[in-house]
C-alpha cells in the first residue's frame, strides 16, 4: 500500500502568524518538506543560490523554462515586471542560481512556486506557506487534490486588518520583514473571500483565532463544520466570511 501524499496549507493575513502556528505544528507532528519565500529569499540574499537536492528534486533548466510558461508564472513575471524588479535565475546542475544575489519577494515566490509544482509532479508530501489572496493558490490545492493529495488547510486570521499592521510593524521592529500597509489591507479581504473556497476543498481544516491568544475556533473534517468555542465568541471575520455566508 502507498504512503498517502499530503500537502499541508498554513494560510492566512500578514502579519497573523502563520510561521509561529506552523512552529507549534512542528514541535508534535512531521509537516514533511516545507517550502517557505522568506527562507528562499534569505538564502538567495546570502549565497546567491539554492540546492534542490534537500526538496527531494532533480531538474533542469528546461523544467524551469517548461515553468516559465505556465499561467502562474506568467503572472508572477508580469507583476515583478510591473513593479521593476529583474527575475534572472538559471538551473545549473540542480541548483538555482542568481549570481546578483539581487532578489526579491517576487522572485522568492517564482522559485517556490516552482518548488512546489515539482514536489506535486513527483508526488512528494509537502507543507508551505501562504497569504493565499490570489485565486490562484485555491487552483492549486484543487490541482493537487485531483492528483491524489490528503489537503490539510490551518488557517489563521487577526479580528482586524489594523492589528495584523501593527503585528507586522512590531516583526519589522525585531528584524523581520516588512509588508506595505496597502497591501496587508487588501490582503485581509481577498484573504478572506478565499477561505470558505479553501475549505470546501480541504479533506481536512483547522480555523484558528489569534487576536489575542491563538485559539483554535473551528474544524472541518471532509466539509462537516465543528465550531470549538461559544457561538457568542466567534471572531466577527469568521461570522462574516464563513457562517454567513455558509446559512445565506
Amino acid at each position: 500500500m502507498s504512503k498517502a501524499k499530503r500537502l499541508r496549507l498554513f494560510a492566512g493575513p500578514n502579519g497573523s502568524g502563520k510561521s509561529t502556528l506552523f512552529e507549534a505544528f512542528r514541535e508534535n507532528h512531521n509537516p514533511g518538506i516545507f517550502v517557505n519565500s522568506d527562507w528562499v529569499e534569505k538564502e538567495i540574499s546570502e549565497k546567491g543560490f539554492i540546492d534542490m537536492k534537500p526538496f527531494g528534486l532533480e531538474v533542469t533548466q528546461n523544467d524551469l523554462l517548461d515553468f516559465f510558461q505556465t499561467p502562474n508564472a506568467q503572472s508572477l513575471l508580469q507583476k515583478s515586471k510591473t513593479e521593476g524588479h529583474a527575475i534572472d535565475i538559471a538551473i545549473k546542475e540542480n541548483i538555482i542560481v542568481d549570481k546578483s544575489k539581487n532578489t526579491h519577494s517576487y522572485e522568492a515566490a517564482l522559485i517556490t512556486s516552482f518548488i512546489r509544482a515539482y514536489l506535486l509532479k513527483n508526488g512528494i508530501s509537502f507543507a508551505f506557506e501562504s497569504v493565499m489572496s490570489h485565486h490562484s493558490k485555491l487552483d492549486e490545492i484543487q490541482k493537487a487534490k485531483e492528483m491524489g493529495y490528503k489537503i490539510y488547510l490551518y488557517f489563521i486570521c487577526l479580528d482586524s486588518s489594523d492589528i495584523n499592521i501593527s503585528r507586522v510593524q512590531n516583526r519589522v521592529q525585531k528584524g523581520g520583514h516588512s509588508v506595505d500597509e496597502r497591501k496587508i489591507v487588501s490582503r485581509y479581504h481577498n484573504t478572506l473571500k478565499n477561505l470558505l473556497p479553501a475549505l470546501n476543498i480541504a479533506d481536512r481544516a483547522y480555523i484558528f483565532d489569534n487576536s489575542n491568544q491563538m485559539l483554535l475556533i473551528a474544524e472541518v473534517n471532509n466539509n462537516e463544520l465543528k465550531i470549538n468555542i461559544e457561538p457568542e465568541h466567534l471572531p466577527n471575520w469568521f461570522t462574516e466570511y464563513c457562517i454567513n455566508k455558509i446559512y445565506s
